[in-house]
């Protein structure tokens, strides 16, 4: 247990270190100065759901959202989600992402596709002359990877194209994402992450460093969600980017009969001021062994010192549910197994007492209730013992 202790500590720091914006990392990447970061649009919250959260969700990351707030979270999802996200700020400006998951038996794979698009508007020379109009777009594209290294572990990074364009000037780069979930008991999870590292975006002459942004956070559900029909998660995560000073939020989401949720969330940000989420949210179909789920969410932003935002997404669930998540692990797979020999012992004495020629029927062909079914060794689906 020390051992195990020992080595989230190292690795918690160690990401925190290769991706802390503070004054001194900040200088051995380059020496921008506050305000002079590109892409931006890569800091635009993701998902009512987090949103509702003040983003808090580093230590959560429990659906698909997972892709842009910690891609290790994905690891631990047990079906195919995806996830779509459309935001207007201001006449003329939209914000649009969509996320898909795939979990596999060698890790989860995700793509996302996130684009921030203004419509075309007046502009004119540096003679103040009329000259026609133009438009711009910031896009990136994500590839991302969850691995569940243990029961309690998992390691998740992403790769990232990001583009730009004002008019015919055309900018990109690449950029990554590494970070790591732990998940020290059932009712905990600890995580941290750094994202947006790589090479900044270079207009014409001049290049301009990427948002990078250090993660970590916390969450704590101490009623298991399979048990109470009821139940609370609360979230709190620190968040450092490059040219910003440390934001700090947290928030609290209440689930009633497990497809209604009330979401409450501050943030207190000392460039932007401090700012409080409201949302909500609704769970349809939501039984594993339905062929999917559909959730809609909502929430409001009043991001302190900048005009209010309204937010929706909607994320849908599909697939074979890859039943250890609900049941357990290899540990007590192995455990079931082991309780099972006596059983199979029964059946051996049956099938050398049968009369010659008839063969027994096995108490694996009588039907079990799920609480004595077991996980596969493939640990996709459950099967007598």
């Amino acid at each position: 247990m020390v051992r195990t202790h020992a080595k989230g500590v190292v690795c918690l720091a160690a990401l925190l270190y290769l991706g802390s914006p503070l004054p001194a990392r900040t200088d051995s990447f380059s020496g921008a100065g506050p305000g002079t970061t590109s892409a931006d649009f890569l800091r635009i919250p993701v998902g009512a759901r987090p949103a509702g959260l003040a983003e808090a969700f580093t230590g959560l990351a429990d659906d698909v959202h997972a892709l842009a707030y910690n891609p290790a979270g994905i690891a631990f999802l047990p079906r195919q989600e995806l996830g779509m996200v459309y935001d207007v700020y201001a006449p003329g400006v939209s914000h649009a992402w969509t996320g898909y998951v795939h979990p596999l038996r060698f890790g989860t794979y995700g793509l996302a596709v996130n684009a921030l698009s203004i419509a075309p508007f007046d502009s004119y020379s540096v003679t103040e002359q009329p000259s026609g109009q133009t438009s711009a777009m910031d896009s990136a594209y994500q590839f991302s990877y969850g691995l569940r290294i243990s029961d309690t572990w998992a390691i998740g990074g992403s790769g990232k194209y990001i583009t730009s364009r004002l008019n015919t000037t055309h900018a990109a780069t690449v950029a990554g994402d590494v970070s790591m979930l732990w998940v020290p008991a059932r009712s905990v999870r600890l995580g941290a992450a750094v994202l947006n590292f790589g090479n900044g975006l270079r207009y014409i002459s001049e290049t301009s460093p990427l948002p990078i942004t250090t993660r970590l956070g916390a969450s704590w559900t101490p009623y298991d969600p399979r048990d109470f029909p009821h139940y609370f998660t609360l979230t709190m995560d620190g968040i450092e980017t490059r040219g910003q000073t440390l934001a700090v939020s947290g928030g609290i989401e209440l689930w009633y009969q497990g497809v209604m949720a009330i979401r409450l969330g501050g943030r207190n940000d000392p460039g932007e001021g401090p700012g409080y989420t409201i949302g909500m949210g609704l769970d349809l179909f939501r039984d594993e062994h339905k062929p999917c789920e559909l959730g809609f969410d909502y929430a409001f932003m009043d991001s302190g010192n900048f005009a209010q935002t309204h937010r929706a997404s909607i994320v849908l669930k599909f697939g074979q549910t890859l039943r250890e998540e609900r049941r357990g692990t290899i540990v007590e797979w192995r455990r079931s197994r082991d309780q099972a020999a006596p059983r199979k012992r029964r059946e051996l004495e049956r099938a050398r007492q049968a009369p010659a020629g008839q063969t027994p029927q096995t108490e694996s062909n009588q039907a079990l209730p799920d609480s004595e079914m077991i996980l596969s060794p493939d640990y996709k689906k459950w099967v007598h013992p």
